[in-house]
């Protein structure tokens, strides 16, 4: 085969990924036509013009530091759902705290709640109660944009997030949302909870990842991952493998590969809003590690990734972040999923197209090449303009050539499929890579920060494998986002392969989230943290 025919298969297999992914907004004052406008504060609520411009101001916020996202919210002056503390701002969250209490005493359904007049004259059981919310809306940037009563204004409607779900409702018709809440016994206010028979009956009747009317003027939105039924094939995936860890020093090692794997499991009806996995290991009665895994959807915006915080909990009673001597974010393997199946055409190619991208390099193989000395190697190639989700020290793009994977996809078998994947990365490809990087007379690379696509045409699917590491001194916390958005979508032309953004419902959110991760923080001496595992879920 001819080079020119590499360049044309994966540069049209490559803009097939763009589509999953949304690139981060530029600056400038218009996107695809429409004005972005700073926020504003309507009736207490953040309000967005439009949602680009939600999109935009939650793109400079969201992986930035919390006196960042603190700066932007306190401006603002609203009362977040869960506030972001810092040293500089812990008198001001103490006073819209004691706001919050004085609201809490006028609404009549929280206060015929049990103990809640005991809960609000003790201001650190409030403050443990609104950190208890991560485990509904857990992304600390979009908590922060919703009032305390979980609700932004984007346009002329306002959602509010619930424990059963997001309604959707225009401004002029809110109060028929609150009429609607109230004779279904749904609760209001995220402070105290829906019974438990009417959150099933509920959130049992409503259709998953859809928008639909429930009243009049009243959509509603869950993203509730459904239970695997042991009847359908969704088991049987066995006992994944994965390398111990590696690090030049043993008690390092020995102290991560010691940690026991804390296992957050989803109820029934937990995760209302997606995958929100937590561990906090609180060593002493101030001092916490809490590490997540995420994959967030939340209508308006979604976002995937990792993060380890040390905390400190200040005289306010919540938790702030506080630097330690030295925090670790390790991700041994997390695996996703894209479904283009119902989209469009995803290309058919009759080649095992291989392409790895490193170093500003990409070498391309074909099935006659694969991995061999004579593929053909293509310098000078930036991968800046890539997703951010492609932005990777290796980047290995594999078209289906393994019928295990395969039949795993076809039969509908996922954990069977996460199993045959993290195989092949493991057992094949990472061992493969290290011997072709000593053909080119480079040190064998580590297996930290690389991204592995495994795309299945046949299947309309594109299955990822990462790893990542990062470390710090000084500091407070380590994150990284694999993939966010929101609802804005992808025409593609299938002729030209050319991509234009359109409102809609093009963008594929990432599915099927598994991760096994650490987060760990050193303090006098002393590592802490916790191990995640849900590769098995």
């Amino acid at each position: 085969m001819k080079n020119n025919n590499f360049l044309k298969i994966a540069t049209f297999s490559f803009l097939t990924l763009v589509a999953s992914c949304r690139e981060e907004l530029s600056t400038t004052e218009k996107i695809n036509d429409i004005s972005i406008q700073e926020s504003s504060v309507k009736n207490g609520r953040l309000y967005f013009p439009n949602k680009e411009s939600l999109q935009f101001a939650y793109d400079k916020v969201k992986n930035a530091d919390d006196e960042a996202i603190a700066k932007y919210i306190d401006s603002k002056n609203i009362i977040s759902l869960r506030p972001v503390v810092t040293k500089d701002n812990e008198k001001l969250v103490n006073d819209k705290l004691q706001t919050r209490i004085s609201y809490l005493k006028t609404n009549k359904r929280f206060m015929a709640t049990k103990n809640a007049s005991a809960r609000i004259a003790n201001d650190e059981e409030i403050a443990d109660d609104i950190d208890d919310l991560e485990e509904i809306v857990g992304d600390d940037a979009y908590s922060a944009f919703l009032n305390q009563q979980a609700e932004i204004q984007v346009a002329d409607e306002i959602y509010k997030y619930t424990d059963v779900g997001l309604f959707i409702v225009p401004e002029d018709n809110y109060q028929e949302l609150g009429n609607y809440l109230a004779v279904r016994n749904i609760s209001d206010d995220l402070l105290y909870p829906t019974d438990e028979s009417v959150k099933e009956n509920f959130i049992g009747s409503q259709p998953a990842n859809q928008r639909i009317s429930v009243d009049t003027n009243i959509d509603y939105f869950n993203a509730r991952i459904a239970p695997i039924d042991p009847d359908s094939g969704g088991g049987g995936g066995g006992g994944t493998y994965y390398p111990p860890v590696v690090d030049p020093n043993q008690q390092m090692v020995n102290f991560i590969n010691g940690l026991q794997n804390c296992s957050p499991t989803n109820g029934l009806f937990d995760g209302i809003f997606g995958d929100s996995d937590i561990c906090k290991d609180q060593y002493e009665s101030r001092y916490r590690v809490k590490t997540k895994a995420y994959n967030y959807n939340y209508y308006l915006v979604y976002n995937l990734g990792v993060k380890v915080k040390h905390q400190y909990k200040g005289w306010t009673g919540i938790w702030r972040k506080e630097n330690c001597d030295e925090l670790r974010l390790g991700v041994i393997g997390s695996q996703f999923s894209y479904d283009y199946s119902s989209y469009f055409q995803y290309p058919q190619t009759q080649y095992n197209i291989t392409t790895i991208y490193n170093n500003n390099s990409r070498l391309m193989f074909d099935a006659t090449t694969y991995w061999s000395q004579n593929g053909l190697n293509i310098t000078g190639y930036s991968t800046q303009g890539f997703p951010k989700i492609l932005q990777d020290d290796i980047v290995i793009e594999q078209f289906s050539n393994n019928q295990y994977i395969n039949q795993a996809i076809q039969a509908g078998n996922k954990a069977l499929t996460a199993d045959k994947l993290n195989h092949q990365f493991w057992n094949y490809v990472i061992p493969t890579l290290g011997t072709w990087w000593q053909n080119l007379g480079k040190p064998t690379p580590s297996a930290n920060n690389i991204t592995y696509m495994y795309k299945a045409p046949n299947y309309g699917k594109i299955l990822i494998q990462k790893t990542f590491y990062k470390s710090a001194y000084n500091d407070d916390k380590l994150e990284k986002s694999f993939d966010w958005g929101f609802q804005v979508g992808f025409n593609l032309d299938p002729s030209t392969g050319n991509i234009s953004p359109t409102t809609g419902q093009g963008l594929h959110k990432p599915q099927e989230f598994r991760v096994l991760m650490y987060g760990i923080a050193k303090r006098n001496g002393q590592w802490h943290g916790s191990k995640i595992n849900t590769i098995n879920n």
